[in-house]
């Protein structure tokens, strides 16, 4: 049997953006990009790595959370939805760090059994600019603020501006994870689970990091969880 990936795959995004590889090498790690694959390897896929990123990308599937998708839901991917979510139960299960960058964070909070704001302007009443295409992708456009004793807060500190490419959010968090960063219209900007294994923002630290070097620090801090559980 031929997996849907396999067929219709082109049809939909099929790379991963360097800055992610540039800020994982920088940290000291060897990345190894995962192509789309059947859920069934995830497990697989897992126990060859130390760690799980999760990159940006397309709106996550609403139907994975029980809702039909609204209008102004853009491009799925239902297959790379599945797929990632079995990959983050599979670094779970193996104890094994995981770290979400936008859509990344948000697939993380569905696998985890949350769910999204399919559109954070029509139904979390955002008002700020949460998509500052086409202002180049290394300069903040707005603030966020962290919890205290946060793992974003021990790297970053309590307030700082970040850049922003989403439509999409954090509504109610999944199991076991906490909010831990808010922009000033109240979208979840940061996440932690209860063990601090999982972590995710919604901001690209990727695009930043060359201008802005603190943002290394959120690649250096997941590399470092993955060292920990070698």
């Amino acid at each position: 049997m031929i997996h849907p990936t396999e067929r219709f795959g082109t049809n939909f995004i099929d790379y991963i953006q360097r800055d992610y590889v540039t800020g994982l090498r920088k940290a000291g790690t060897l990345p190894v990009v995962l192509p789309l694959g059947d859920p069934n390897e995830a497990e697989d896929y897992i126990a060859g790595v130390d760690g799980l990123l999760l990159s940006g990308g397309q709106g996550v599937t609403p139907i994975l959370y029980g809702e039909e998708p609204l209008a102004e839901v853009a491009e799925t991917d239902i297959y790379r939805d599945q797929f990632e979510i079995a990959l983050i139960k599979a670094a779970q299960k193996a104890g094994k760090p995981v770290l979400g960058i936008c859509r990344g964070m948000q697939v993380i909070n569905v696998a985890l059994g949350g769910n999204l704001y399919q559109d954070i302007y029509k139904q979390a009443g955002a008002t700020e600019k949460h998509n500052q295409y086409p202002t180049s992708w290394e300069i903040p456009t707005h603030h966020v603020t962290t919890s205290e004793k946060s793992w974003l807060h021990e790297i970053l500190g309590g307030r700082f501006a970040v850049n922003s490419f989403h439509h999409q959010g954090i509504h109610e968090p999944g199991k076991g994870l906490k909010v831990v960063a808010k922009s000033d219209d109240q979208i979840v900007e940061g996440i932690e689970s209860s063990d601090g294994q999982i972590i995710g923002v919604e901001f690209h630290p990727e695009m930043m990091r060359e201008v802005h070097p603190e943002f290394q620090k959120i690649f250096d801090y997941f590399a470092e969880l993955a060292q920990k559980n070698k």
